[in-house]
């Protein structure tokens, strides 16, 4: 075994633990070891790769590596148990151990799915977030057919395939080639997971729309939803992170989107904009809990107290929100959560306080083996600008769409 891979993968999950306890809000473990690796560039791309590797490993199987590691549990002693044999990965088939360890995962959020869906349902849906995440490419369409880039891609002998939800998606194993090539580089396709593709997609901008990103982000849902637009209308980016909305500006130049707008809180536009949009796109902050594949730490963080803290929050800025909704506009909600509390139960919510209805049935997916995120998304707009409606939607909204995917959540979320 490599000592220095070794040495490198211990002081890793070290510092990782002590930026937890200095830094807040939490830093990604992904955006952490990209800041490691740019830290330490000697190491080769073999290295980094396999320290990237071992690091969301020993993250995603922590749980049962404790269960199995005499105390203190610190790091040096789970990588003890984690290298001296691979024993450790039959437990996740004893039946002598309670369930949360075997799918090490936190007894709270465990017992939380399993409430929600069963126990069988709760251990298929924590082995699938113990996979290794896939990437998934969304090509801009506005450039280059996705066609095209999957056969280019495939005569580079990158292996990739089509998204079966998304008409924009390819999907692969690993990004690791994709970085070099001058047609990622020149904005034909990026790194975007078919959940973002889905969700953006029922942002359903004409050219001439007025649509505001609330939670932009580096805004990448807006470059799925704004090339429609055909450069006509206004897409407004909004966030509370200026280090994001910078990204997102960089981002929409190469896609050679032109007609958006970045506007942090403090803009003195945004008064001017309440009552106009004619979409309204809350991508809500949350537990994260259908993306942990690819921040397997995030499930280490979850408590119940943390997860009111985060309906508290999609509360408040769903109601800010609100004010920039024109009369007739449409309101999208979505989360990459599979937790109720934070999907079904906060529409039901948002319909009886705001007097919403669901334009059309909303779309909740659990994460796939080898495929997309989970996510949840519902559109809503008020009852005065459709012919009746109610919280449920009126015949046939009550139910959750099906998207072609293995689950949808139960049908009496209402």
């Amino acid at each position: 075994m490599n000592a220095t891979r070794v040495r490198h993968l211990e002081h890793a999950l070290n510092l990782f633990d002590q930026t937890r306890k200095t830094e807040a809000p939490y830093l990604p473990l992904d955006l952490y070891l990209r800041r490691y690796f740019q830290a330490h560039k000697f190491l080769n791309s073999k290295d980094r790769a396999w320290i990237a590797d071992k690091t969301y490993e020993m993250y995603r199987w922590r749980g049962l590596i404790d269960h199995l590691t005499h105390k203190p549990h610190n790091w040096v002693n789970r990588m003890r148990t984690f290298f001296t044999s691979d024993r450790w990965r039959s437990q996740t088939q004893n039946p002598k151990l309670p369930h949360h360890v075997r799918c090490s995962f936190p007894e709270d959020l465990f017992v939380r799915l399993e409430r929600s869906m069963g126990t069988r349902g709760a251990c298929d849906l924590c082995d699938v977030l113990n996979e290794p995440a896939m990437t998934c490419l969304r090509v801009n369409v506005s450039r280059i057919s996705r066609d095209k880039v999957h056969a280019f891609l495939t005569s580079r002998s990158v292996p990739v395939e089509k998204t079966v939800a998304s008409k924009v998606g390819l999907i692969m194993a690993s990004k690791q080639k994709l970085l070099d090539l001058p047609e990622y580089k020149l904005g034909y396709f990026e790194i975007q997971d078919e959940s973002s593709h889905l969700i953006a997609q029922q942002v359903d901008a004409k050219p001439g729309d007025l649509v505001m990103d609330y939670c932009a982000g580096s805004g990448g849902k807006a470059l799925c939803f704004a090339p429609p637009m055909l450069n006509r209308g206004q897409v407004y980016l909004h966030d509370n992170r200026d280090l994001k909305l910078f990204e997102a500006r960089k981002r929409m130049r190469k896609a050679d989107i032109k007609n958006y707008t970045i506007i942090p809180p403090s803009h003195p536009l945004l008064p001017k904009l309440r009552s106009k949009m004619d979409w309204i796109l809350v991508d809500a902050p949350c537990s994260q809990t259908g993306a942990l594949r690819r921040n397997p730490d995030m499930k280490w963080t979850y408590s119940d107290d943390r997860l009111w803290r985060w309906v508290a929050q999609q509360r408040e800025i769903f109601e800010v929100a609100m004010k920039y909704l024109k009369d007739d506009g449409k309101i999208v909600y979505a989360t990459c959560s599979v937790l109720e509390e934070e999907n079904a139960q906060q529409v039901r919510f948002f319909c009886e306080k705001f007097g919403l209805y669901l334009s059309q049935p909303p779309l909740h997916a659990l994460p796939q083996s080898k495929g997309m995120d989970g996510f949840f998304c519902a559109t809503m707009e008020a009852r005065n600008s459709a012919d009746g409606g109610d919280c449920a939607g009126g015949e046939g909204r009550s139910e959750m769409q099906e998207i072609g995917l293995s689950r949808i959540i139960p049908a009496n979320w209402r």
